[in-house]
């Protein structure tokens, strides 16, 4: 007899199934799914903290801060949506919705870009 892939259980029916039932192939099938996708989940959690401390900046009407300022609000600047290079090496780096620019002389520099609602 077989068992059942999630818990062990003994399967009976058709000769090529693997799980005793519905709630055992789900499970097994989200876990599978969970752990592929944990790597991903923490990176966007990442994300979404240094955008929300982009927005803390900016809500306050500033344009720009130390780099110290934000690695000490725990902004990580090892990940990003997306990078441009302008002429001139310029790298513009983005974080959702907010770009900022890395100085030399240690500031930041932030912008934002309006997300029209678009449903009609």
């Amino acid at each position: 007899m077989a068992t059942c892939r999630e818990c062990g259980a003994g399967i009976y029916g058709r000769s090529d199934k693997v799980f005793c039932g519905d709630a055992c192939r789900n499970a097994f099938n989200n876990n599978k799914r969970s752990k592929r996708d944990r790597e991903a989940a923490i990176i966007n959690r990442i994300l979404i903290k240094n955008k929300n401390i982009l927005q803390s900046i900016v809500s306050q009407g500033r344009r720009n801060c130390k780099r110290e300022e934000l690695q000490a609000m725990g902004f990580n600047f090892n990940y990003a949506t997306s990078f441009m290079i302008k002429e001139g090496g310029k790298i513009i780096v983005s974080c959702y919705n907010f770009s900022y620019v890395n100085s030399s002389n240690g500031r930041v520099y932030i912008s934002s870009k309006i997300i029209l609602n678009e449903a009609k």
